[in-house]
């Protein structure tokens, strides 16, 4: 039978979310501990391939198991081999022929970015450019099947934050992290609506700007015909933990602030 997992993930400590020669990634974190477990046999499938840095809600893995097995798949089982910044938190039985990444009917991405100052109106201006179906070759590093369709882009701000809802069909790479770096220049002012609604013309091979990769959250997957059971104790148990470290980085964010407005404060 095959299983689904969704998986949660602080990226800061990974290389990316695929197997790499090496180097310590989620993908080579939960295959060690799927089989440590003795649940799975080779590979497995995922929805989308986060970059160095980036986190995630709500990625999707798939792969086989036998049936007799199928028990120690559930969240708490799986979660007790992984490491704390890492979660599995609800599952689902698959149907044959399923694959978390070519069934996927969308995908959305979550980016937060601390910018105090920007224009939201001109950003919203931007933003409403790349709705529907386009190429968005110079919103990516790469250059084939360039081609996809923008269901949603909403851009909220609170107290200099600004949070970027972006939902499409399929994503190239580097695209999100490239639709926010030329939205947060138009913001800014460094870049007007004729810069950037010429990134929507492929022919003339402009490079849209890339935003750091820490900002950035896989948020969820779409499909059809997954009866997805939420672990609520899992999910509990990865808030928790996520509690404890966003009292540590609010912290450590707060002393550098102070020290920011003591460097700049003028002084006798």
């Amino acid at each position: 039978m095959k299983i689904a997992l969704k998986l949660a993930y602080l990226g800061d400590n990974y290389y990316g979310f695929q197997r790499q020669p090496d180097l310590v990634t989620v993908d080579s974190v939960v295959r060690k501990a799927l089989a440590q477990i003795g649940v799975i046999h080779g590979d497995f499938c995922y929805a989308g391939r986060t970059d160095r840095g980036v986190s995630a809600l709500g990625q999707v893995i798939d792969f086989w198991i036998d049936e007799d097995k199928a028990k120690l798949t559930r969240p708490r089982c799986v979660n007790g081999r992984l490491p704390r910044d890492i979660w599995t938190w609800a599952w689902a039985k698959a149907p044959i022929g399923f694959s978390a990444r070519w069934n996927a009917q969308w995908r959305e991405y979550r980016y937060l970015l601390w910018h105090p100052g920007l224009d939201l109106e001109r950003m919203h201006a931007a933003a409403a450019l790349l709705l529907g179906e386009h190429d968005f070759r110079n919103f990516s590093s790469a250059k084939v099947d360039t081609v996809k369709t923008l269901q949603k882009l909403q851009i909220s701000e609170e107290g200099g934050l600004f949070v970027f809802d972006i939902r499409a069909n399929g994503f190239l790479w580097n695209m999100v992290r490239k639709i926010v770096g030329a939205l947060e220049k138009v913001g800014a002012g460094q870049k007007d609506m004729s810069w950037f609604s010429d990134l929507l013309r492929p022919e003339l091979n402009h490079g849209a700007p890339t935003a750091p990769a820490d900002g950035l959250i896989l948020m969820d997957v779409g499909y059809e015909g997954l009866d997805w059971q939420v672990d609520e104790y899992s999910r509990a148990r990865a808030a928790t933990s996520l509690a404890a470290t966003v009292q540590s980085r609010m912290a450590r964010a707060s002393v550098a602030r102070v020290m920011e407005r003591a460097m700049t404060e003028e002084r006798v």
